[in-house]
């Protein structure tokens, strides 16, 4: 007897918080052509439909955890969920100020890292109480407890020293990794000093490496991390010196540590 066509099939539960009842039904069938192995044709489609099943696993876990965790956010490529590097770093760090200090801390640095954006793109610093996508960061800060505010930050000072050492390769590029399912957007691919380089612009005190190493993972021939320090600074220069790590593969290892950790608490 002739096979002229052949299906595979696959249902479940997933069983994950509200999405316990959800039951995936995949199928896909295929006809088969003169010389093709029914074994090796039958893997490719049962490859495919364990794809589909396992992507709507992945979109329903997703869904959970940000329903759970305001503060962990995911990108999606491809139907796939991935979460975000930030996230992976932080979402067990037990802050010491409210949500509604993060929240002023947060508007501020969105404030800042748009401005640079703008400044690396045009040439020119803007006005923050001119760009409609920041009208809420600048209420935050403006009706903030703190007392917060962008002009107290040395980013001008720090970024226009770097200019006669920088070049722009990307600015503000998504990355995604899928050896390792994590996704970022960096501040900031480029030559500095004539190196290949991931640089990140903090207006907080944070120094911490893992971050620029994950993006590196993502792009060729990255050969050192930047972090320049755009914040509030009491330096006689008004300026803080950028800080520049080569060990990109031991903040690497310590990025895949706290990703296995994200993937053991949430199954992500």
């Amino acid at each position: 007897m002739k096979i002229k066509e052949i299906k595979a099939s696959i249902s479940g539960v997933i069983p994950i918080a509200s999405y316990e009842n959800l039951k995936p039904y995949y199928e896909i069938s295929a006809e088969l052509e003169e010389g093709d192995n029914i074994a090796d044709k039958i893997k490719e489609l049962r490859d495919i439909v364990r794809w589909h099943f396992d992507q709507e696993g992945n979109r329903a876990k997703a869904d959970v955890i940000e329903k759970q965790y305001a503060g962990i956010r995911f990108y999606e490529k491809d139907g796939r969920k991935y979460p975000s590097v930030t996230s992976i770093l932080g979402w067990d760090i037990d802050w010491k100020i409210s949500e509604d200090e993060l929240r002023q801390y947060g508007s501020r640095g969105t404030i800042v890292h748009k401005l640079i954006e703008i400044y690396l793109k045009e040439g020119s610093w803007a006005n923050p109480l001119e760009i409609p996508e920041l009208e809420n960061d600048v209420a935050t800060l403006l009706g903030g407890s703190k007392k917060l505010s962008w002009v107290d930050c040395s980013y001008k000072a720090a970024v226009e020293g770097l200019m006669g050492d920088l070049k722009v390769i990307q600015l503000e590029n998504e990355l995604y990794n899928d050896e390792n399912l994590y996704a970022g957007r960096a501040d900031l691919v480029c030559l500095y000093k004539g190196k290949q380089t991931i640089m990140d612009f903090k207006s907080g005190t944070v120094t911490d490496m893992r971050q620029l190493a994950a993006y590196s993972a993502c792009v060729e021939g990255i050969e050192q991390l930047v972090i320049v320090p755009v914040g509030q600074t009491d330096n006689k220069s008004g300026v803080k010196k950028p800080i520049v790590s080569t060990d990109i593969a031991g903040e690497y290892k310590k990025f895949l540590y706290a990703r296995a950790k994200f993937r053991e608490r949430f199954g992500i």
